[in-house]
């Protein structure tokens, strides 16, 4: 008994290269409009950022964080003259940024608000630094960081080994301490003597010193702390020179909210939709 005839046999290879058609047809406009849908999907993101950018780019959600943060820190301040010196500075650069705001220069308030978080970020790191110990908080084990083969009885390993050194307990905050150093060398040069950049770079040189200390001491969680502090304070230059604040001449302070009770930022202005 014959299965195919050529005839048969015809109409089979027929039937499945049309169905290969159909199904190779059906993919590649699959893939079109799934690349079309993708295109829309950028340019809705892309329209998004700009009308943001046109509202005050990120200016007006930093404000919201500097807000919170200097409100914090005014409740819980970190000790310290060169902190109150800090503090001042990044409540004025708040108050700057608001005016800047409200003047239609979104640049130059995003730089502004950005020089008084990185300003409020240091003295966070600072008053955990220096924070008493808690009753009945203990600080986490670091037995487990310790690497096998590690130094034993030799303490950590010195600042300038850098990333040759051992691993251990100390890493993390050997680490941090490299970064602050390389921070401090890069942004020194180029810092004015005088005004906000200057007061806050001096305070960061301090605060490394007892960094430095404290990793000489083996106390690692408090001096990554207070190498993170500086690391911070270290980015405040930056933004008051591409802002054109950098303290060669000092522009006037804008003035405190006159209200009654302890006295805080003002809030930052609404964010329209």
């Amino acid at each position: 008994m014959r299965l195919f005839t050529p005839r048969r046999l015809v109409a089979a290879t027929l039937f499945l290269t049309t169905g290969f058609l159909v199904v190779t047809t059906d993919g590649v406009a699959s893939g079109y409009y799934g690349k079309k849908d993708k295109d829309k999907d950028k340019d809705k993101d892309k329209d998004k950022k700009e009308k943001e950018k046109a509202k005050g780019g990120k200016a007006g959600p930093d404000l919201h964080k500097a807000f919170d943060k200097l409100t914090d820190l005014s409740v819980g301040p970190a000790p310290g003259k060169d902190a109150a010196r800090v503090f001042d500075h990044a409540k004025r650069l708040y108050r700057e940024s608001i005016q800047a705001f409200r003047e239609g220069d979104p640049r130059r308030a995003g730089e502004l608000v950005a020089a008084a978080n990185d300003a409020a970020r240091g003295l966070e790191h600072l008053r955990r630094a220096t924070a008493p110990p808690v009753a009945g908080l203990p600080e986490p084990p670091v037995e487990f960081d310790r690497p096998l083969g590690g130094p034993k009885g030799k303490g950590p390993p010195p600042l300038e080994s850098g990333a040759v050194a051992d691993r251990g307990p100390w890493s993390e905050s050997l680490d941090a301490l490299t970064t602050a150093r390389e921070r401090l060398a890069w942004v020194g040069d180029s810092t004015p003597v005088t005004g906000p950049a200057r007061d806050t770079l001096d305070a960061a040189k301090s605060v490394f010193a007892q960094a430095r200390t404290a990793y000489e001491g083996g106390e690692y969680r408090k001096a990554t702390e207070f190498a993170r502090a500086v690391e911070a304070w270290s980015h405040v230059p930056e933004h008051l020179t591409r802002a054109g604040t950098d303290g060669r001449a000092t522009p006037p302070m804008a003035p405190e909210p006159k209200r009654k009770g302890p006295g805080v930022p003002p809030p930052p202005p609404a964010i329209k939709d």
